[in-house]
């Protein structure tokens, strides 16, 4: 298979990740991994697949949730009907295979040939097969059909189309029912996919999963450096790397290598993943720290690394993002303001030595110390900290802007942004955030609207402000301000947003007062022994939260409130506790 910029792109990343868990697992073998993995198709089956090749973008996460595939030959159908053309037969796909609904074939000849895709014409070279069996075409003529088709060619499909029924005829075929399954056929002049490609591009999509199922820290590591020269999607990426629990260990002077690396399951911030750090000067302090040794302060960092490959520019994003923090007794602010002096000690020693001025008597870091007048500053602000680790880094690493709201933040906000595509889309939900991305417009009727950005502590979503709400609460949205919204989940667009009723700062907000638990089941037949098994299990986990049951029915959830004598605990163990049950498929807090 020709493989496009994404794949390449997703070789490369498999590469680093295969390189990343061999420095722990040596006997590790990309091309050895289990054909269906339990961890992986649990993983896709939620819908889990951010960064996954093929899998990532938000429509293919729900088709996951809904196929639940469970091999690789279910990745391999879901990949070529998700194209223009078969993504209409997808709901078949699903239901047949989840069975919803009984499989059914167009025709008992043509059970063999779609047996594997549940009934659901996928391939092309299924449609060659089908024009062979119902058409009686040559193996030569259902090739050209399949061109024809794939290149939307209507004349030459109309009269090929004379030729399958008359065909199909000539084999005893009833003539309308052959015309009806040529329809089934026409689809593909959208956008049929033939199976190798399918398969060829799965193949890497589920090692892909695999890597990141069974190995996040790597898989994730793997990510960020594949993304380093991206700032926002590295951004991205760190919020996803985030949300999946992983620690990222601030970028450090003597453990940080050129890329991101993996020790004891944490990620370590890579040099290059500074903004403004370039590959040269990654390498020369990659070099000097193994040639010269472990650095002990700023000082003697400059006297062991090439200040020629090491710029002013590069230092200066250095402090700010606190790479020297390990190794250095004084503030970021007093680095900083110091830095030309520092600096300048540093390269006139560097001449002194080029040229044999060298004392006898002293180490060259001690003196260049020695000839600097250290003038001690005040420390930045948390606030000025944090917008700078953000800019240079992408994360925050000394807290977040929230922590002073923390508290609030629990007792206000009943809805998680993680999985807000969970929540219904009929009552309003409280969320306490940071306002980011602010953008306001002046509407066709003379109304002023907006879009913003909120982020809590666990993600982000976008806010659309519309000119009511706008022209009450339009004055509070500031850049970086901390404010809770009151608004209804909207997800009728690529991305859930909140569409905000209210804007309050956060002392206005009011408890939520008792918790909600929802609970996700299955789509499966219960016995009575599951459920009294379900029912012991939450008597054992007692509190103040109030109990509701997603059951699937169909093609929507019946949501069913508990008793209020089955009150169960609502702190973040007993949730994951509750996700571990083999009948549930999410649990949450409201």
């Amino acid at each position: 298979v020709k493989m496009d910029f994404l794949g390449l792109k997703t070789l490369t990343l498999l590469k680093n990740c295969e390189n990343l868990i061999r420095l722990h697992t040596p006997d590790f073998d990309l091309e050895n991994i289990p054909e269906e993995d339990e961890a992986t198709f649990r993983m896709l089956s939620e819908g889990r697949s951010e960064a996954v090749f093929q899998f990532e973008s938000q429509g293919m996460q729900k088709i996951l949730k809904d196929a639940k595939p469970s091999s690789i030959e279910d990745l391999i159908a879901l990949n070529a009907l998700y194209r223009p053309g078969p993504m209409q037969y997808i709901p078949q796909f699903v239901d047949s295979k989840n069975g919803k609904q009984k499989i059914k074939y167009p025709h008992p000849d043509l059970e063999d040939v779609l047996k594997p895709t549940y009934g659901v014409i996928v391939y092309q070279e299924q449609v060659m097969k089908v024009a062979q069996i119902i058409g009686g075409f040559s193996l030569g003529k259902a090739d050209i059909l399949r061109r024809a088709m794939g290149k939307k060619k209507e004349k030459e499909m109309a009269r090929m189309e004379v030729e399958f029924v008359k065909g199909a005829e000539a084999k005893g075929y009833d003539p309308k029912q052959a015309k009806d399954i040529f329809e089934m056929l026409k689809p593909f002049a959208g956008y049929g996919f033939n199976k190798s490609h399918a398969a060829a591009y799965s193949v890497i999509a589920y090692k892909t999963a695999y890597c990141k199922a069974n190995f996040p820290a790597e898989f994730w590591a793997a990510n960020l450096t594949n993304e380093i020269n991206d700032t926002d999607k590295l951004k991205s990426y760190l919020d996803y790397t985030k949300s999946e629990g992983l620690e990222i260990l601030p970028p450090n002077i003597n453990l940080s290598d050129k890329t991101f690396t993996v020790s004891d399951g944490k990620i370590i911030y890579g040099l290059m993943g500074i903004k403004g750090m370039g590959q040269g000067a990654a390498e020369a302090i990659i070099e000097s720290r193994k040639k010269n040794g472990a650095f002990t302060d700023f000082t003697d960092f400059l006297e062991k690394t090439d200040l020629k490959a090491v710029n002013r520019k590069m230092l200066e994003a250095g402090i700010q993002a606190g790479l020297f923090d390990s190794i250095e007794t004084r503030n970021r602010a007093t680095l900083l303001h110091n830095l030309d002096a520092v600096l300048d000690a540093a390269l006139r020693k560097k001449k002194e030595e080029s040229s044999g001025q060298v004392s006898l008597f002293a180490e060259a870091a001690e003196e260049v110390e020695a000839d600097i007048k250290w003038e001690e500053v005040e420390g930045w602000s948390e606030s000025e900290l944090l917008r700078l680790e953000k800019e240079l880094l992408g994360f925050y690493v000394s807290g977040h802007p929230l922590d002073n709201y923390r508290e609030n933040w629990k007792k206000t906000t009943n809805i998680n942004l993680q999985n807000i595509e969970r929540y219904s889309t009929d009552k309003p939900y409280t969320v306490l955030g940071m306002i980011k991305n602010v953008r306001s417009w002046v509407t066709r009727k003379g109304d002023r609207m907006a879009v913003a950005l909120l982020e809590d502590f666990n993600g982000t979503v976008e806010l659309t402000v519309f000119s009511r709400t706008y022209e009450k609460y339009g004055h509070l949205l500031v850049e970086d301000a901390i404010l809770g919204v009151i608004g209804k989940v909207d997800l009728n667009r690529e991305k859930p947003q909140i569409k905000v009723d209210e804007i309050r700062v956060p002392d206005e907000l009011k408890d939520i007062g008792v918790p909600e638990i929802h609970i996700e089941l299955v789509d499966n037949e219960y016995s009575e022994e599951d459920l009294i098994d379900l029912r012991s299990f939450f008597q054992d986990i007692p509190g103040p939260g109030t109990l509701f049951l997603h059951i699937p029915e169909n093609d929507r959830k019946t949501v069913i409130k508990a008793s209020n004598q089955l009150g169960i605990a609502v702190d973040d163990f007993a949730i994951n506790r509750i996700k571990e049950k083999d009948v549930v498929t999410a649990a949450w807090k409201e």
